[in-house]
């Protein structure tokens, strides 16, 4: 027998499973409501931290993240964790202060939550952006500091004994 609506069940539930996907997904213009103060590196401070290739990377890495590419931080974990590791291994000894450490190692917390939470499924849309906006700041501090640090050198100011 036919009916007006002779749509089954199951073609019911998978139009549903497929706007449940839509509204889940992270769009550039989500990432771009988010609300925080993005520093870029200096031309002074690129110049001097152009042997750190894994900042550079990250920073590529991050400006994907911001038109919604999510692919660098959803890979695997283990490939994340590496390249964190990386990242830190490889700090030129003209920013390896406590100060910029500590900035990296903010940031790695939050490259590795934002995986975890990327891996999961059931995780709503409002989590991950926190998640990544929390990835933004890192990194935004890590850049400020990298920049103050190499402005402060600059001025040569002297410290009082």
């Amino acid at each position: 027998m036919l009916s007006c609506n002779s749509r089954s069940k199951k073609e019911l539930q998978t139009t549903d499973d497929v706007k449940t996907e839509d509204t889940n997904k992270i769009s550039s213009n989500d990432i771009e409501a988010l609300a925080f103060d993005d520093y870029i590196l200096s031309n002074a401070s690129k110049t001097k931290i152009m042997d750190w290739q894994k900042l550079h990377e990250l920073n590529t890495q991050v400006e994907f993240l911001k038109k919604g590419d999510l692919s660098f931080f959803s890979a695997n974990d283990s490939i994340v964790k590496s390249f964190v590791f990386q990242l830190k291994e490889e700090t030129p000894e003209n920013v390896d202060t406590d100060i910029i450490k500590s900035r990296v190692t903010a940031l790695e917390t939050k490259i590795l939550k934002l995986n975890n939470t990327i891996e999961l499924t059931n995780i709503p849309k409002e989590e991950v952006l926190m998640n990544i906006k929390e990835v933004l700041v890192a990194m935004s501090n890590l850049n400020f500091q990298i920049n103050k640090k190499f402005e402060l050198d600059a001025n040569n100011i002297e410290k009082p004994l």
